[in-house]
C-alpha cells in the first residue's frame, strides 16, 4: 500500500511538529509519522528558555500553554560541589513590552508541550500516523523519495528527519558520525520537593549533576539527575532510584530534600547518551532537523529552542524546494549554514560548561567567583536563556567583573 504528501516528516517531537505546523499554515500537504502515542512522557528537564518561549509565542501556542499545568521560572541557582553557589535572576529585559508571561522562562511536562504543538500542527492541516519508520526509499539516483514502515509505503518530494536523538532517518543516509565522546545517562522524576520554590536549580558533583525545577504551583518539581555512564552506569541499571537517591545525598544543597521513598514510588525516564554528531544535515530529497540533525548535551537547558529555531529555519527552506522542484541537497544549503551559525556559540559555552563541570575542583572556584560577578552570572543566563549571543559573555562588562571579583575560599555558601 502507497500513500503519498508533499512532504513526510519523521517524529512528532518540538522540531517535527513545529516544522509540520509552520509547513501547514503555508499549505504544504504535511503528513507526520510517529511510532508513539501522544500525549507521551520525554526524559527532559521540561525547562523553557526565554527564547524557546518567544518562539512558542510566534508559532500561536503560548497562549494554549499558559492555560495548561505550567511554572514560571525567576532565575537559576548553579550550585558547586562543594556547597558555593551563585543565583542570577532573569533579567527586566525579559519583561520589556510584556504585561504577562510572554518572554518568561516556563517550565512545563514535555507531555504536555509536546501535545499542544502537535495538536496545532494538525488543526492547521497535518495529518498524522502512528507508524515507525524502519527504511527509507530512494530512486535510482539514491534521491529519498519516501520511507517503509511496517503498513506500506509513503511517498513524498522531500522527507525530513526529525526523530530524535537516535534517528532511524539519520542512520539510513549515513549521517550519523563516530560516537561522541561524552557518555551520559539521565534519570526523571516528578515529584514534590522540600523548599522548592520558582527558582530552577542546577547542582554540580563528581560525575553527577541534578537538575531541578517546578513544574507547577503546587510543588512538584523536575529532578533529573545526570551521571556519567562509563562510572555509574551498571550502578544505575541495578538500583536506578538508589543510585538517585545517594546522587542527591551527595550534593550539599540538595541533601535532604528527596527521600527515597519518594524515588521508589514512581518510574523514572530514563535517557542518553548525549553527544551525537553527524556529518551533514542535507540530502537529496531527505533533510534532518532536531536532535536528528545532531545533539549535545545541553546542560543548559536550550534544547527545545534549538529544536524550535531550528524549524524555524527549515520550514521556509522545504517551501522554496516544493515550489521551485528542486529537492535536491543545494536546496537546504543555506538552512543548514543557518543552523550551524545558529547553534555555534551556544554549543561552544555548552562544551566550555561541560569541561568546568566535570573538574569539581575547578567548578568550586568557578563558580565561587561568579557568584561575586554578578555582571557575569546574568550574561551566563542572558547567553543559556537564548536571549543574547555568546559574545555576551566576552563584553567588557561582563569579563571585567569576573577576572576583578575577589576570589572566596571554595567552601563559600
Amino acid at each position: 500500500m502507497k500513500r503519498s504528501a508533499d512532504v513526510i516528516i519523521t517524529g512528532a517531537g518540538p522540531a517535527g511538529a513545529a516544522t509540520a505546523l509552520l509547513l501547514a499554515r503555508a499549505g504544504v500537504d504535511v503528513l507526520l509519522l510517529d511510532r508513539a502515542p501522544f500525549p507521551r512522557p520525554k526524559p527532559c528537564g521540561d525547562c523553557l528558555s526565554i527564547g524557546a518561549t518567544a518562539v512558542l509565542d510566534r508559532l500561536g501556542i503560548l497562549d494554549p500553554l499558559l492555560a495548561a499545568r505550567h511554572a514560571r521560572l525567576r532565575g537559576w541557582r548553579i550550585v558547586a560541589p562543594n556547597g558555593s553557589a551563585f543565583h542570577a535572576p532573569f533579567s527586566r529585559q525579559s519583561d520589556v513590552g510584556t504585561a504577562s508571561l510572554r518572554g518568561r522562562a516556563l517550565s512545563v511536562e514535555r507531555s504536555v508541550l509536546d501535545a499542544l504543538i502537535l495538536d496545532a500542527a494538525i488543526m492547521a492541516g497535518a495529518r498524522i500516523e502512528r507508524q515507525a519508520v524502519t527504511e527509507l526509499v530512494r530512486d535510482s539516483h539514491g534521491c529519498v523519495t519516501g520511507v517503509l514502515t511496517r503498513a506500506g509505503t509513503y511517498t513524498a518530494a522531500i522527507t525530513v528527519g526529525a526523530d530524535g536523538l537516535r534517528s532511524i532517518v539519520a542512520m539510513r543516509l549515513g549521517a550519523v558520525a563516530a560516537a561522541g565522546s561524552l557518555r551520559k545517562l539521565s534519570l526523571t522524576w516528578h515529584l514534590p520537593v522540600q523548599d522548592a520554590d520558582l527558582t530552577g536549580e542546577m547542582h554540580t558533583g563528581d560525575g553527577i549533576c541534578a537538575g531541578l525545577a517546578p513544574i507547577a504551583q503546587d510543588g512538584v518539581c523536575n529532578i533529573t539527575i545526570v551521571a556519567n555512564a562509563a562510572r555509574f552506569g551498571r550502578t544505575v541499571a541495578h538500583d536506578p532510584a538508589a543510585f538517585a537517591h545517594s546522587a542527591i545525598e551527595s550534593l550539599p544543597r540538595l541533601r535532604g530534600r528527596v527521600p527515597l521513598t519518594a524515588l521508589r514510588s514512581a518510574t523514572p525516564l530514563a535517557s542518553g547518551p548525549f553527544d551525537r554528531p553527524v556529518r551533514r544535515v542535507a540530502f537529496d530529497g531527505a533533510v534532518l532537523v532536531g536532535d536528528a540533525a545532531g545533539y549535545y548535551d545541553p546542560f543548559t537547558g536550550q534544547g527545545v529552542y534549538q529544536a524550535l529555531a531550528s524549524a524555524e529555519l527549515l520550514a521556509p527552506a522545504v517551501e522554496m524546494a516544493l515550489r521551485t522542484g528542486n529537492c535536491r541537497s543545494g536546496a537546504f544549503r543555506q538552512y543548514a549554514h543557518e543552523r550551524t551559525a545558529l547553534l555555534r556559540g551556544p554549543r561552544f559555552v555548552q562544551r566550555g560548561i561541560e569541561f568546568i563541570l566535570c573538574r569539581p575542583a575547578l567548578a568550586n572556584r568557578a563558580i565561587a567567583r561568579i557568584r561575586r560577578a554578578p555582571d557575569f552570572g546574568r550574561a551566563i543566563i542572558s547567553v543559556t536563556g537564548d536571549i543574547a549571543p555568546a559574545r555576551a559573555l566576552l563584553s567588557r562588562r561582563a569579563l571585567s567583573g569576573l577576572l576583578f571579583a575577589p576570589t572566596l575560599p571554595e567552601n563559600s555558601a
